[in-house]
C-alpha cells in the first residue's frame, strides 16, 4: 500500500506567501511616507509664506500708522501753509491795486509838479483844468510879462505842447494893479521816462527857476 504525503507537498507554497505580502507591504509604507513628507513640505512652504505675509503686513501697518502720527502733526503746519498762500494772493492784489493807482495818478502829479516848477514871480494860479490831453489855466500876475514869462517856461518842458495865452484882462483889486490871465497847452505824456525824476524834465524843469528874473524889473513900468 502506497501512502502518499500531501501535507509535506504543500509546504513550499506556503512558505512563499509571507514574502510577497511584506513586498507589497514595504511599497505602501514607502508611498505613504512620500506622501507624507510631500505634505509636511506644503505645508512648511505655506507656514513660511504666511509667516512673511504676516510679518509684511505688520510692517505696513506700522508705516501707515506712523504716516498717519506725522500726518497729524503737520496738519497744522499744512493749514497754515494754506492760509498764508491765501493770505499771500490777497496783499499781492492789494499791491497791484495800488500800484495801478500810483500808476495812473503818476502823470497828473507830474504834471502839477511841473506846472508847480515853470511859475515865475509875481504870477499865481487860480485853476487848472484837465480834459483829455489839453491843459487850461487860469491865474493871475501883477504885470503881462510875468505871464510871457510863465508861457516861456511852459515851452521849456518836453511834455507840453503848443502853450499859448488864451486872454488877458486887466482887473483892479484895491491900489493893486492884477491882470487875468488863461493860457492851455497840450500834455503829451507819451514817454513815461520824461517824468521820472532823471529825465529830460529834470534838467529843462531848473531853467524855469531862473527865468523869472527878468521879470522883477518890469514890475515898475
Amino acid at each position: 500500500m502506497i501512502k502518499i504525503n500531501l501535507v509535506a507537498e504543500r509546504k513550499p507554497t506556503k512558505a512563499k506567501g509571507p514574502g510577497l505580502l511584506s513586498g507589497l507591504t514595504l511599497g505602501t509604507n514607502i508611498n505613504n511616507y512620500l506622501v507624507a513628507g510631500l505634505l509636511v513640505a506644503g505645508l512648511a512652504v505655506v507656514g513660511v509664506t504666511y509667516w512673511r505675509l504676516s510679518s509684511r503686513l505688520s510692517a505696513l501697518r506700522a508705516e501707515v500708522a506712523e504716516n498717519q502720527a506725522e500726518y497729524d502733526r503737520l496738519k497744522p503746519i499744512i493749514a497754515e501753509v494754506e492760509r498764508f498762500k491765501v493770505n499771500n494772493e490777497e496783499l499781492k492784489r492789494k499791491i497791484k491795486v495800488i500800484e495801478d493807482l500810483k500808476a495812473n495818478q503818476h502823470g497828473p502829479v507830474r504834471l502839477m509838479d511841473e506846472v508847480s516848477s515853470a511859475l515865475p514871480d509875481l504870477l499865481w494860479l487860480e485853476r487848472v483844468d484837465l480834459k483829455g490831453d489839453i491843459i487850461a489855466v487860469d491865474g493871475k500876475a501883477l504885470n503881462p510879462p510875468a505871464v510871457a514869462n510863465f508861457l516861456e517856461n511852459l515851452k521849456r518842458v518836453p511834455s507840453f505842447q503848443e502853450p499859448k495865452v488864451t486872454s488877458i484882462t486887466a482887473a483892479t483889486a484895491g491900489a493893486a494893479n492884477l491882470y487875468n490871465f488863461q493860457l492851455s497847452f497840450v500834455f503829451a505824456n507819451l514817454d513815461r521816462t520824461q517824468f521820472e525824476p532823471a529825465g529830460a524834465p529834470a534838467g529843462g524843469a531848473a531853467a524855469p527857476a531862473t527865468a523869472p528874473a527878468p521879470a522883477a524889473p518890469a514890475a515898475g513900468n
